[in-house]
């Protein structure tokens, strides 16, 4: 049976390291969305207390302060500002997946949370392949699948940032048939180098390749992410918030990069199998590790480094070879 539900994806500049007006930001958000009919609305990762863009300004006295100010902004799972949030969700009839900083003693994890219409916390899921920058300021997650939500409105699930082009996370929502996917994105003031946002190519390529709707939120970062501190050497314009079918086409024009706002569209969920040929495994032919050449016999030794003062010395082989010779 096909249903039409309208989803709402967030291209917002969130309240910077305030973690109150944040929650009441989120709120408000939420009720707008749930007044437009929308079902579920999507928020970029990390909108609570905002990602930490400052980490790539070489200023290390900007960068204690305001990684200080994002943990003791960050919210727990099940402390107030959660609650008001779910409250909000049940109050509304109105599904939520929330990008936040998770304060776990004193450590704080890049976390996304799913609500449900009822108000009820279904998961919160903290990222575990950080990169080099987060690995700064967050701690890593357990390293665990992430999980399709079967709900009246569909099967839907959500991943963060770079977890969206990791074949394994995605292989386990593409087993599950998910129907709906949520791939939330922070904002991104350097840019991508002139080249194409590669946000979008993503989001677009998720969809094609799962045959799935694809939610990506995306943050803003303004002016109001910097306060006093200089801006980012380029004038990169941000937010590239998109709604793509399971064809991977855009279901609604999206906003300018750097306005506000939330987009809107309404889905056919029931008929989307027709988007993408049937799978009879989570594992398409061309990645099955029995059709790959094994190259057996190489002669081919690990390296090591060489011993001594010379540090620049060049790698040389130890060990032996698989017919066992030695290897010099």
């Amino acid at each position: 049976m096909r249903i039409t539900v309208r989803v709402a994806a967030v291209q917002a500049e969130p309240s910077w390291l305030r973690l109150s007006d944040g929650v009441e930001q989120v709120v408000e958000l939420i009720e707008t969305a749930a007044t437009r009919g929308a079902r579920l609305i999507a928020f970029p990762e990390a909108f609570l207390p905002g990602y930490p863009w400052w980490r790539w300004i070489e200023t290390n006295q900007w960068n204690v302060e305001y990684s200080t100010r994002c943990r003791e902004n960050s919210m727990t799972r099940d402390g107030e500002e959660m609650r008001a949030i779910t409250d909000a969700a049940a109050a509304h009839g109105i599904h939520v997946v929330l990008g936040f900083g998770e304060r776990q003693d004193r450590r704080i994890y890049l976390s996304q949370a799913v609500i449900d219409d009822s108000g009820e916390l279904l998961s919160v899921r903290r990222k575990a392949g950080l990169n080099s920058i987060e690995r700064k300021i967050f701690a890593s997650g357990t390293p665990n699948l992430p999980a399709v939500h079967h709900t009246p409105i569909g099967k839907y699930g959500a991943l963060s940032g770079q977890e969206n082009q990791r074949p394994l996370l995605t292989r386990a929502l593409r087993a599950d048939e998910e129907q709906i996917h949520v791939a939330a994105w922070p904002a991104n003031p350097y840019g991508d180098g002139g080249g194409p946002d590669s946000r979008i190519t993503v989001s677009r390529m998720y969809a094609l390749e799962v045959g799935a709707f694809v939610l990506a939120p995306t943050a803003v970062a303004g002016p109001r992410a910097w306060g006093g501190m200089a801006r980012p050497r380029t004038d990169a314009p941000t937010g590239s918030a998109r709604i793509y079918g399971a064809d991977g086409a855009e279901a609604v024009t999206p906003l300018a990069e750097g306005d506000e706002g939330i987009l809107y569209a309404d889905l056919e969920i029931g008929g989307i199998e027709t988007a993408s040929p049937p799978r009879e495994s989570t594992r398409a032919p061309h990645e099955r590790k029995n059709l790959a050449p094994v190259r057996r016999g190489s002669r081919r030794a690990p390296t090591g480094w060489q011993a001594g003062p010379d540090r620049w010395a060049l790698p040389m082989s130890f060990g032996t070879y698989p017919d066992g010779t030695a290897a010099c």
